[in-house]
């Protein structure tokens, strides 16, 4: 038997996602946290116009990467208050931490997406010859091995945030890189392929995919891979019909965090 009310702002599969993820009551700012990140990708975009996205410029560091960093981070922490915060949570300390954040991948596996660009430039390590391949991302793959340490690109914030100058050179590409897309990867965990729809229009279009969600299709630079149903057990799936719960006054359950 699985779990027979969605937790608010937690997507999980059996359950069609965008039947409760659409629901003011679940989340009132999906839209808001949408047009925040595609504006924080366009702001990698335009970087792109100057820093290839090459692995021989993976570290190349700027005052332009440096901005970007901080405003992805903190839109990553942005986002985990908010799951958090709706659930119940309060903070270990006077605020809220990574450590706190760390608890997220009990109830959504965190670790376990990775996100895709596709248009990585290197040379071939054995032919010499230019290709270009996918680049995979997986911001938050400590999550589920060391508890104590906060992810490379999240310590690079905080070693760059408080001291800029002896730190600035941690304000590299592929750092920046993996905070977008954990931005992207909390957007999904919270609104499966709802999560890129910035005012509202349905415009986007998405196939159907069984026991899970719509086929993610949208003019951003990555290609998102969530947990497949099998990471999770039968207990932790959703296991509801949405039009039976929809018009009770609490159709919304709180995960225990």
């Amino acid at each position: 038997m699985g779990i027979s009310k969605p937790f608010y702002r937690i997507a999980r599969p059996k359950a069609f996602i965008p039947d409760y993820a659409l629901d003011t009551r679940y989340a009132s700012d999906r839209l808001q946290l949408s047009r925040a990140y595609i504006n924080i990708e366009k702001e990698l975009r335009s970087i792109f116009n100057f820093i290839e996205p090459d692995e021989k410029n993976k570290d190349t560091f700027s005052f332009e990467l440096y901005s970007l960093l901080l405003r992805a981070c903190t839109e990553v922490e942005l986002n985990c208050k908010q799951i958090m915060e709706s659930n119940g949570a309060i903070p270990q300390g006077r605020f809220f931490t990574m450590t706190d954040y760390k608890k997220l991948e009990k109830s959504s596996l965190l670790s376990k997406y990775t996100v895709e660009f596709s248009n990585w430039r290197q040379r071939n390590a054995t032919s010499h010859e230019l290709e270009y391949v996918k680049k995979e991302f997986c911001p938050f793959a400590n999550f589920a091995t060391d508890i104590n340490k906060s992810p490379d690109w999240y310590e690079a914030y905080n070693a760059v945030k408080h001291n800029r100058e002896e730190n600035l050179e941690k304000a590299y590409l592929e750092n920046c890189m993996n905070a977008v897309a954990g931005i992207l990867i909390l957007l999904y965990s919270q609104f499966g392929s709802c999560c890129i729809e910035t005012y509202g229009s349905n415009g986007l279009r998405w196939q159907d995919m069984d026991d899970y969600d719509l086929n993610f299709d949208a003019d951003i630079i990555f290609e998102i891979h969530p947990p497949q149903i099998s990471d999770w057990s039968s207990e932790e799936l959703y296991d509801f019909e949405w039009s039976n719960i929809q018009a009770d006054s609490e159709p919304f359950d709180k995960f225990v965090f």
